[in-house]
């Protein structure tokens, strides 16, 4: 992402893609997450030295697609939101809330 202050900024494409995961019991990511894909899955799918017991609350199974490899979070849900940080925003605040412009999935 550019800030407004940066050569190449744009509104278009100078923006953040935020994935929150909420109560998480489990999860499974790589540092960086190029050309994601993430799906609700049956429990099922996770693989077999996976703790079942981690579904005891009815968490949901959500598979993560990376590079061709696959991962796994097990979580009661998922938001993903769009949000553009500016200068003022740069230093870091222990009490600024994650907010977004926009909401683009929530499970």
């Amino acid at each position: 992402m550019l800030f407004p202050d940066l050569n190449g900024y744009s509104e278009d494409t100078s923006f953040n893609i935020d994935i929150e995961f909420l109560s998480v019991s489990y999860i499974n990511v790589p540092a960086s997450l190029p050309d994601i894909a993430i799906r609700e899955v049956s429990a099922d799918l996770l693989p077999e030295n996976t703790d079942k017991r981690l579904l005891q609350y009815d968490e949901k199974v959500f598979e993560l697609l990376v590079d061709g490899r696959t991962y796994y979070v097990i979580a009661g849900g998922m938001l993903v939101g769009t949000n553009r940080r500016e200068n003022k925003d740069r230093i870091a605040d222990d009490h600024q809330r994650l907010r977004h412009d926009s909401v683009l999935v929530t499970a």
